[in-house]
């Protein structure tokens, strides 16, 4: 596929502080791009300098040509913009904004130089739901209103690539979804391409081909969603934590926001749960925002509590589904158990599978374990039952009867 934009050693400086550093990337023909970091990562004037809009040191090919090299017609006929805020100082109708696109298609007198300009301008504006404001005043519209109109103009303009700079910030859910699936029926039916800023990270990751990923003016990452969007690069970059998972439904990586990150130092204790079925999301989730040094084990391989620690990046002893637990698995097991300083038992029911996990513990008399409490966890003729009335009369053990006293416990514990 052919190359529509080259990018080589970009740079951007505003009073000797560099902006943008050193940026080098290749977009394809058709391909969606979305630009992402956190604020002040110099996203939108990467879009600047790439539009020939900033005076940048390095190229930016268009097309297998410099853009110095494009009159600004010539350009307008490849590139259309969609800004973050756009601003009239003369009251247009919708109308006449949203022609404004079909601008650089016209001679020296104003007649279109193509003869489809009216069936343009009104797919545009039936493809943004704007076809209703066309009488409307551009400035007595509200600011989704505005930003619909203004897309509807880029896409009249009919270029081979769109650039969008945080075109949902202003949005509703519904507006927002509506304007990004367009971008992409577009993108995918037409091939035209996009690159656009995102804020909104599952939008990003959903949609994109690949994401530009920025901080502090220079490239992390440019690849796929699926290599990007990990806890190492998002964590460090928005300074939160965060947990991304896998969304089957829509098949694509999903970060959910958890806490901003706070200054808290590392705990020194190493925690080993035995959990799965869902009951350790909770508490692996709280002791890794903790601090703490946190394994899981075992569970079998699809489990709930498998894919919290996947996303978490945390160790997990894990077993293929419905099957007996191998001795490489047991030998894990062991080692962890053996070098942990607490092992936290989840309220999990016991099968005869996960039964395995309290056959093996009882063995470490002078392992410090805490037991939460379940009246409904033996699902082995009574065996689990047994093995958990057997830890709770040891004096290391604790048993806590809800969430509260389990993490009093671990606290409490030296």
């Amino acid at each position: 596929m052919d190359k529509i934009l080259k990018v080589r050693n970009l740079n951007y400086s505003v009073n000797k502080i560099d902006i943008i550093k050193d940026i080098n990337f290749d977009v394809l023909k058709g391909e969606f791009i979305s630009i992402i970091g956190p604020n002040g990562a110099g996203k939108t004037t990467l879009i600047k300098c790439l539009t020939d809009n900033l005076d940048y040191t390095g190229t930016v090919e268009l097309k297998g040509k410099s853009i110095k090299e494009y009159s600004k017609k010539e350009k307008a006929k490849i590139i259309s913009v969609v800004p973050q805020e756009y601003t009239l100082p003369f009251n247009f109708k919708v109308i006449d904004v949203i022609k404004m696109g079909r601008n650089p298609y016209r001679d020296n007198k104003g007649k279109e130089e193509i003869k489809n300009n009216k069936n343009l301008t009104y797919r545009a504006m039936v493809q943004t739901n704007t076809y209703n404001l066309r009488d409307r005043f551009y400035n007595s519209l509200s600011g989704g209103e505005k930003q619909r109109v203004v897309t509807a103009r880029a896409l009249a303009q009919d270029t081979d690539l769109i650039y969008l700079d945080e075109v949902t910030s202003s949005l509703d859910m519904h507006h927002e979804l509506e304007i990004v699936e367009l971008i992409y029926r577009l993108n995918r039916e037409e091939e035209t391409t996009v690159i656009s800023i995102m804020h909104d990270l599952n939008i990003a990751s959903r949609f994109s081909d690949k994401i530009l990923f920025l901080n502090n003016g220079k490239i992390v990452e440019y690849d796929t969603p699926e290599k990007v969007f990990n806890i190492k690069n998002l964590s460090k970059a928005y300074n939160m934590e965060m947990l991304i998972r896998e969304n089957k439904l829509l098949n694509y990586r999903e970060i959910v926001p958890l806490r901003i990150n706070r200054n808290i130092n590392k705990k020194d204790k190493k925690i080993h749960i035995i959990c799965g079925g869902g009951t350790g999301e909770y508490i692996i989730e709280k002791l890794f925002s903790e601090k703490y040094d946190v394994s899981c084990g075992i569970i079998h391989d699809g489990d709930s509590d498998v894919r919290v620690c996947e996303s978490l990046n945390i160790e997990c002893i894990k077993e293929k589904p419905f099957s007996e637990f191998s001795k490489k698995v047991i030998k894990n097991y062991n080692e962890k158990i053996r070098d942990s300083d607490i092992v936290l038992i989840t309220d999990v029911p016991f099968g005869k599978h996960n039964i395995t996990n309290l056959r093996l513990l009882k063995e470490y008399k002078n392992k410090k374990i805490i037991i939460l409490h379940n009246n409904n966890r033996d699902f082995i003729d009574g065996e689990s039952d047994r093995i958990i009335n057997d830890l709770k009369i040891r004096e290391n053990v604790l048993y806590a009867y809800n969430l509260k006293e389990l993490f009093e416990y671990i606290e409490e514990i030296d």
